[in-house]
């Protein structure tokens, strides 16, 4: 029977609005969880993924870095609005992205370009995406939805935020630590 140290670690690949928005979907987070205990959300800054969770050698992980730079300096940074709140089915509540269409092209390129040079499993691509800041995950239940979508929906976020950072992030077995932030050009 195989150990967890025996496999190779999880990476994946976010973007990172600036440290103002970061602490504001922060402390929208901590009031969610002062309010109800939720705190999974908490234990990762605010970010949209553009690649899902996947395993990679870790002796890749430099030439990961390079291609990660050489791909975001062929891209643009992308403005927009994060307004109102949204949810998936009963489990998640996010705040909404704006115009998603920046997003969702930015995801098709990386999915592309990490397809040419690593082999990702079935699961760890994600054709699709639903551009969005998370604010209540894993631990909410079901049967504490409704009190917790009225609640943050009560609540009026709006801004404008322009996207400018790539991140590379890696599990350590206990949380999400950065490896490498890489700015998008303009």
């Amino acid at each position: 029977m195989s150990s967890n140290k025996n496999k190779n670690p999880l990476y994946f690949i976010a973007l990172i609005p600036p440290a103002d928005i970061r602490k504001e979907v922060e402390n929208l987070k901590k009031e969610i969880n002062r309010k109800f205990g939720l705190i999974h959300a908490l234990k990762l800054e605010a970010h949209i993924t553009l690649q899902i969770p996947f395993r990679m050698k870790e002796s890749k992980e430099n030439i990961l870095v390079k291609k990660i730079q050489k791909f975001s300096v062929n891209h643009h940074s992308i403005n927009t609005r994060l307004d109102g709140f949204g949810r998936f089915a009963k489990n998640v509540v996010f705040i909404e992205v704006f115009d998603h269409d920046p997003f969702i092209k930015l995801h098709a390129e990386l999915q592309e370009f990490m397809l040419n040079f690593i082999e990702l499993k079935s699961h760890e691509i994600s054709s699709k995406i639903h551009p969005h800041i998370t604010l209540a995950t894993r631990d909410l239940k079901r049967s504490h939805f409704p009190e917790i979508w009225e609640y943050i929906q009560e609540k009026k976020y709006s801004t404008s935020v322009k996207f400018e950072i790539i991140r590379l992030l890696k599990h350590n077995g206990k949380v999400w630590i950065p490896v490498q932030n890489f700015t998008l050009s303009g």
